[in-house]
């Protein structure tokens, strides 16, 4: 993958149940989402991959400059992708359209969809972060790949909580 060019969406959905009581410190679920593909863009180009692949942030700017033709990229239809998914699996419209669309403006086939962010306590007042992540053959419809990074457990709500799950991330794609 590390020599393919990749279009990451930016992150859909941020789960938590508030066990840890840190649902009330994200007040405002996008932003908190934002810097999450902030670093996930910063821990990929740490490993060289800024040039090649696009970003959250500029998948964002693209589906903005489209508004007429496009959704925009923070809100895709990728709900039933939470639940259990297959590798093979057709992707259905309208996110096939979706993602079709959005690849193509950078003229990429793949596409790395992170889904999901949850946030679950692990016990002894420690929580972990997971990013369910989906590979996306836009020019197949098809799903490629399936997955699930977990980062470090923590005991505070931090930006080291999220980028722990983002360098996990990019150790799937290349190693350090």
């Amino acid at each position: 993958m590390a020599g393919q060019e990749i279009l990451v969406f930016p992150v859909q959905y941020l789960s938590l149940t508030d066990t840890l009581g840190w649902q009330q410190q994200i007040p405002n679920r996008a932003a908190f989402l934002a810097a999450l593909d902030d670093q996930i863009e910063a821990a990929m180009s740490a490993r060289g991959l800024g040039k090649a692949w696009t970003f959250g942030r500029e998948v964002e700017r693209a589906s903005k400059l489209n508004s007429i033709m496009m959704t925009d990229a923070r809100s895709l239809s990728a709900e039933w992708l939470r639940g259990r998914v297959l590798p093979e699996t057709t992707v259905r419209d309208p996110l096939q359209s979706q993602v079709r669309g959005l690849v193509g403006l950078k003229g990429s086939r793949y596409a790395l969809l992170p889904v999901e962010l949850r946030i679950e306590n692990r016990g002894n007042g420690t929580g972990v972060a997971i990013l369910r992540i989906v590979m996306i053959d836009s020019r197949m419809a098809q799903i490629r790949w399936v997955g699930e990074v977990v980062g470090d457990p923590a005991r505070t709500l931090s930006p080291a909580l999220t980028a722990s799950v983002a360098t996990h991330f990019a150790d799937l794609v290349l190693a350090p």
